[in-house]
């Protein structure tokens, strides 16, 4: 996982100077890490994401990403590799844990609102079975990224609606395996989604207990 932490980090800045520039939505950096897509960075749900200390022991923010590639997996995932932004409004913080980075935890949140929320938790629940996998194509990065979905298991019971999904992230060029799990959950008109990255076995424990702390501060709002 450090090696493609390492890794995005250097190209951000060339990735997002070659990137069209009606192509991209401006991105207002918040503090504490908080990226957002949305117009005005002060929006409520910037105040809504994690910070540290809420997390499960041992995350801190990854305050040198400044891109999206990991936020927008489970879109990805959802539509089987078509979807290629994160939808407008949407907020998103990283956080990693271990000595050399070894877990990505990712928070996003945005608000499909009422219906919307459940068909987009839903579409998530429904991934393994509408498309198994799909390949992320060289452009923001200069290689090739190959995703492969799990069956979706059993969501813990938070929110309205939820949905597990595991996943297994291939970077053939560097040889590098990247296994991860995300849980996503509409919370009142919110959806909520926290997505883990490991070249280990993503800790489901660590996944539920943040996304349970995330939907009770949405919640809280």
């Amino acid at each position: 996982m450090t090696r493609f932490l390492a890794l995005t980090a250097s190209l951000t800045l060339s990735t997002v100077l070659a990137l069209p520039a009606a192509g991209y939505a401006t991105v207002h950096p918040g503090p504490a890490a908080a990226r957002t897509v949305a117009p005005d960075p002060a929006d409520k749900l910037t105040a809504a994401l994690l910070t540290g200390p809420e997390l499960p022991t041992g995350y801190a923010p990854q305050l040198d990403a400044i891109d999206d590639l990991f936020a927008r997996i489970p879109g990805e995932i959802a539509s089987c590799g078509k979807t290629a932004a994160l939808p407008a409004g949407t907020v998103f913080r990283e956080f990693v844990r271990g000595a050399k980075d070894e877990e990505l935890l990712v928070e996003t949140l945005s608000e499909p609102g009422g219906a919307g929320t459940r068909a987009a938790v839903t579409a998530l629940r429904e991934a393994q079975r509408n498309c198994a996998s799909f390949t992320r194509k060289p452009g923001e990065l200069p290689m090739e990224l190959r995703f492969a979905v799990s069956k979706s298991a059993a969501g813990p019971k938070i929110g309205e609606a939820s949905a597990v999904v595991g996943f297994v992230m291939t970077v053939p060029s560097m040889e590098l395996t990247v296994n991860g799990r995300l849980i996503s959950v509409a919370a009142g008109g919110t959806q909520v989604t926290m997505l883990l990255m490991t070249e280990k076995k993503p800790k489901a424990a660590d996944l539920t207990a943040a996304a349970r702390a995330a939907v009770t501060k949405v919640l809280s709002r």
